[in-house]
């Protein structure tokens, strides 16, 4: 039923979602349209305004009478010279009176000193020109008005050292342009503003200066030059569509931004709608099939949960919350199987243990005899040639020894135990013989691991028995133990001795592996089978040629879980 609701309900969706698309497509196509023609429509309002001024600068640049002021000897007559101060200053009250900005028409003379503008206050004209002629800049008074200003110069100037002899100035103060831009939000435009990059942006009196400064950072005029798609800018306060255009004379940009989330949000509300309702018919239609079904495939789902349990070995599973009906039968009957399932895998689980327990006493007792029987040989040899220290020695081992093969109370040793026995049975038999060193290097995390007890003391004593044999040869043996990622485990004893021929270290290696447990007569047999028996068939003992030249006999068990590495 789910199903079959959701197909009905995909191609409704997919043309819903069509239709949505496109309608939200046209309205931004419409919307950005309608703001670009505002925005280049005010631009063309601005830039007129300062081409205005433009004209007034050139007007008064080739009037005869301003450029005669420039050099008064030519004028040798005072009554003419007074009536062309005259004509320049009425001719400028008159340009700078047209227009509604109140802007200051200036013409500087630098060599006199004489300054002639539309404005008596003391101010008007900054003591600072700029440098260059023919470029509208962006300046702060001292006292913190901001202005544009323009000059035009005779002769015309590059650099500031060039002294020119008359200067128009054409100055617009920032309140001017901060009086249009209010104008045009109250005209029809969202929020103006004009920026250049690298310049304090000029608000309109009631812009929401916050909003634009979060938008600065992701200005980008560079990207609206060569089209008319406009910025989309995300904010704290919502997404926002900024358009740019530039205001040529000044070289700042007019710039507006439209809540494109207010505009869109009916569109949003409805598609919401839809998808909410959408959205209810099936959670309603999941429901019905969740009451319609929920007396057979809940139960039959548990049901087949608690077989596949059983099969993975989980014998403890049971059946709970028993349904009502027929199902109800069937889970009394799944939870007795599963009991007596339980109770005889226990029993033959107790019964493997205790067999296991049994071949692991008995291969640890097989090696006891074995040891002592070369331990009192070697006592005796040491005896007999009057080595009382050595004699001592190897019996205070033999105590150790004892001491620590008689502790009942567990099968196991740490790797540091087994160390420390295996460390004063190689420094008896140096004080024997003097022919031979050993090398331990074990890795620290392995020394509390347990393994079965006498473990390593077969493998030294197979070094010492039978690698270091007739014709003399100063001998070595090193005791490697290495923790794997795996948690694999490995303790290796090589020497440099006669080692054994590919074929004698297959046979031992045979031996070893393929003897019955109870047929055990060497140690290393007793050593693969222990291991074997209490940590896996691929645990046990590997024999192989070592690159020193003698054997590499090598342990390896799989360390368990909750045991310390």
């Amino acid at each position: 039923m789910v199903l079959a609701l959701l197909l009905l309900l995909t191609p409704i969706i997919a043309l819903y979602a069509y239709s949505n698309h496109t309608s939200s497509s046209v309205l931004k196509r419409e919307i950005v349209k309608a703001k670009r023609t505002q925005v280049q429509t005010f631009v063309g309002q601005l830039g007129q305004m300062f081409a205005q001024y433009d004209s007034y600068q050139k007007m008064l640049y080739e009037s005869n009478e301003v450029r005669n002021l420039a050099y008064p000897d030519l004028l040798n007559d005072d009554l003419l010279y007074y009536r062309t101060l005259k004509t320049v200053s009425e001719e400028i009250s008159r340009l700078a009176g047209y227009g509604r900005w109140k802007g200051i028409i200036a013409v500087v003379y630098p060599k006199t000193g004489m300054v002639i503008k539309s404005n008596s206050s003391l101010g008007a004209v900054p003591a600072e020109l700029p440098d260059k002629d023919g470029f509208w800049s962006y300046r702060t008074s001292p006292k913190g008005n901001a202005y544009f200003i323009e000059t035009i110069s005779n002769p015309a100037k590059s650099a500031k050292e060039e002294e020119a002899d008359l200067t128009v100035v054409a100055k617009v103060d920032e309140g001017e342009i901060k009086s249009d831009l209010s104008e045009m939000k109250s005209n029809g435009l969202e929020d103006p503003f004009l920026y250049k990059p690298g310049d304090t942006p000029i608000y309109n009196y009631t812009a929401n200066q916050a909003l634009i400064r979060e938008m600065l950072p992701e200005l980008d005029p560079v990207s609206t030059e060569d089209g008319f798609d406009p910025l989309l800018i995300r904010t704290s306060a919502g997404t926002y569509q900024v358009h740019m255009d530039m205001v040529q004379p000044l070289g700042w940009y007019l710039v507006d931004y439209v809540p494109i989330d207010t505009i869109m949000a009916p569109i949003k509300r409805s598609q919401t709608m839809f998808y909410s309702i959408s959205g209810m018919m099936l959670f309603m239609a999941c429901i019905l099939s969740f009451l319609l079904y929920r007396s057979i495939r809940i139960p039959f789902r548990k049901l087949m949960q608690g077989m596949n349990f059983i099969e993975k070995g989980i014998y403890t599973s049971r059946m709970k919350d028993p349904p009502k009906g027929e199902f109800r039968y069937v889970y009394q009957k799944f939870n007795s199987m599963a009991a007596r399932i339980e109770e005889l895998i226990e029993d033959v689980l107790k019964e493997q243990i205790r067999t296991k327990e049994a071949n692991v006493k008995q291969l640890q007792s097989q090696i006891n005899p074995h040891f002592l029987y070369n331990t009192l040989a070697y006592i005796k040899s040491m005896v007999e040639l009057e080595e009382k220290e050595a004699a001592v020695s190897m019996t205070m081992n033999l105590s150790r020894y004892y001491r620590y093969t008689t502790k009942l109370s567990s099968s196991f040793a740490t790797i540091q135990e087994e160390l420390n026995l295996i460390e004063n049975y190689l420094d008896i038999h140096r004080m024997l013989t003097d022919d031979f060193e050993y090398e331990i290097d074990i890795d620290p995390a392995m020394l509390k691991m347990e393994i079965p007890r006498l473990s390593l003391q077969p493998l030294i004593e197979n070094v010492i028995v039978h690698a270091f044999r007739k014709p003399v040869k100063y001998g070595s043996v090193r005791i490697v133990g290495t923790l794997e990622d795996g948690g694999l485990a490995r303790l290796t004893v090589d020497d440099n001795g006669t080692g054994l021929s590919p074929a004698q270290l297959e046979s031992l290696q045979t031996k070893i592996r393929t003897a019955p447990s109870d047929q055990i007569d060497s140690g290393l047999q007793n050593v693969h089978q222990r291991l074997m028996l209490l940590f896996g068939k691929s645990s046990g003992l590997f024999l192989s040629h070592s690159e020193r030249g003698g054997l590499c006999a090598e342990l390896v068990w799989q360390v368990q879980e909750d045991e310390p590495e």
